[in-house]
């Protein structure tokens, strides 16, 4: 159904691996907006732009969905930022 929604893993690579192929992601908006602040920016450079939603947290199976990488990885500051944002929204 057209191109498929960029996504930031989340989950370690032990784990997708363990799991055959089951990730933990959340999604990436092209929009940027720095005032919400669950939306958090990608940096400059990537080939990938926009936000990603640190809110929407979800499970893929990639062995049932079309994917592909960008074999890129967003800098640690960037996935610490999501992580943080998620563990204060949860509470953990």
């Amino acid at each position: 159904m057209g191109e498929a929604r960029p996504c930031l893993v989340l989950s370690q690579t032990a784990f997708n691996a363990a799991r055959n192929g089951l990730v933990i992601v959340s999604p990436i908006t092209s929009v940027v907006k720095p005032e919400i602040k669950t939306l958090i920016p990608i940096p400059e450079g990537f080939r990938v732009r926009g936000s990603v939603i640190a809110e929407q947290v979800r499970t893929l199976d990639l062995n049932h969905r079309w994917w592909r990488s960008t074999e890129e990885c967003l800098p640690s500051a960037v996935v610490d930022q999501v992580v943080a944002t998620l563990h204060l929204l949860i509470g953990a």
